[in-house]
């Protein structure tokens, strides 16, 4: 037995630019801000921002600005070959949320970078994959190339099944 987790309560991501990185989340993504601290009362500058009611769901630590940025990858964080973040993925509860979801992203000048389509063998386009989940998903990155996803209609685990064939139950 595992220790009792029920799910992912945060991610916390570096950015090179806090203030761009503020603006970007909560007009992309649309997430609000909690709260900002930085030196001296916090290590480095931070903010903490949240989807909903929760205090924090996103929390985005800036680079020191005594870090060589010239250096850094920005690539899209899902074909960097290091360790580290793949992606971030955002449910969206609905498929007509899920549609105006990728109007939005496109509105915003945002380019989408991988999809839309479905994760699952059902998907007709070529890019589905035996274990997909069925969801709906498309990609796009932040300004420092962090992969974001937004989807709907993950599938419940409640056996075998196609998509999990030897589940954990």
């Amino acid at each position: 037995m595992g220790p009792g987790v029920s799910r992912v309560g945060h991610v916390a991501i570096h950015v090179t630019d806090l203030d761009r990185s503020i603006e970007w989340y909560r007009k992309v993504v649309g997430l609000k801000v909690t709260g900002r601290w930085g030196p001296p009362d916090f290590g480095v500058n931070v903010c903490f921002m949240r989807i909903d009611d929760m205090h924090h769901n996103i929390v985005l630590f800036e680079i020191p600005a005594d870090v060589d940025r010239a250096g850094l990858d920005r690539t899209d964080s899902a074909r960097r070959r290091i360790g580290g973040l793949h992606h971030i993925a955002f449910e969206v509860a609905e498929r007509e949320d899920w549609l105006n979801a990728i109007d939005h992203v496109r509105s915003c000048g945002v380019e989408i970078i991988s999809g839309p389509y479905v994760h699952g063998h059902e998907a007709a386009d070529g890019k589905g994959f035996v274990g997909g989940s069925g969801s709906h998903a498309f990609y796009f990155c932040d300004p420092d190339g962090n992969r974001i996803e937004f989807y709907c209609w993950m599938m419940n685990i409640s056996g075998p099944s196609v998509s999990a064939p030897a589940p954990d139950l």
